[in-house]
């Protein structure tokens, strides 16, 4: 028997209000790494160093640099300060902070796991295309959008994380239906708590819809276009918060004025650039 959607996300909205559900942490190099980068006095050789506390991110970060998607026909690097020095230490955060959520995928439930799974694939997808946009559109910095991409729909992990012990004995339609009802705020809390931009923590609260309170931001209709256009090319997303319109009426598209020429280019390369970023961050 299917349970009470609304009354059961509210049973949840109670435990955060009291404490009992726990938002999952970013690691402590992540959280080093993001003081450094914001720190004008600090550089590569101090993310070097944080980095090398932890061997799991320092064998990542090392893996990405040379890696097809940012190696480019360069020389292999074979050192972290190297890999630093290539990737950059804003790109470094960006990508640590992407790669995170995969430290709390560790879940037992079978439907659980298929949905943190499809959540990661999802993000992958609409990270790629929102990159490519802000390339072809150059109205936003590229690795900004495919950050936004990969966090966008982040308040599914937090949700996942957060309650686990009651979303488990639930069947998998009905974990997927509170999950989809709580993940646009839990989404905007996590990254708060995170400590990520604000326009971070609005594209995970707002995007999807429609509103008057949508905040007019740019990098939140990219991330929204991408969205509907990995849907419109056939990707079969886990959350489909509205129907398929040609993509030239779609609000979103409107606005950051894309042509039908981008988007023909952006589904010509979409599956090739994620299968690379997807090597890339394994």
């Amino acid at each position: 028997m299917s349970v009470d959607v609304q009354a059961f996300a509210q049973v949840i909205r109670i435990r955060f209000r009291k404490g009992e559900a726990k938002l999952p942490l970013l690691p402590k190099a992540v959280l080093e790494v993001q003081k450094i980068v914001q720190d004008e006095s600090k550089g590569a050789s101090d993310i070097t160093k944080a980095l090398a506390q932890s061997p799991t991110f320092s064998a990542t970060v090392l893996r990405i640099a040379n890696s097809p998607e940012f190696k480019n026909g360069a020389y292999e690097v074979r050192s972290l300060p190297m890999a630093v020095q290539r990737l950059g230490g804003r790109r470094t955060l960006q990508l640590m902070v992407a790669i995170s959520s995969k430290l709390h995928m560790n879940v037992k439930d079978k439907g659980l796991k298929k949905i943190l799974d499809r959540s990661k694939t999802d993000a992958l997808y609409v990270a790629v295309a929102a990159r490519n946009l802000a390339q072809l559109l150059q109205n936003a910095e590229p690795e900004e959008a495919f950050l936004a991409g990969m966090l966008h729909d982040i308040g599914v992990l937090a949700v996942v994380c957060a309650v686990p012990d009651l979303l488990s004995p639930l069947a998998y339609e009905d974990q997927l239906a509170i999950i989809d009802a709580l993940h646009l705020e839990t989404g905007g809390r996590l990254l708060n708590y995170w400590e990520m931009p604000d326009s971070f923590e609005s594209i995970a609260s707002h995007h999807g819809i429609e509103s008057d309170d949508r905040p007019r931001d740019k990098l939140i209709d990219i991330v929204d276009a991408a969205s509907f256009l990995v849907r419109s090319f056939g990707h079969k997303m886990l959350f489909n918060s509205s129907d398929l319109i040609d993509p030239s009426h779609y609000p979103p598209i409107q606005r950051i004025g894309a042509s039908e020429t981008h988007l023909a280019a952006i589904e010509i390369e979409l599956e090739d650039n994620v299968a690379k970023m997807s090597s890339a961050l394994r």
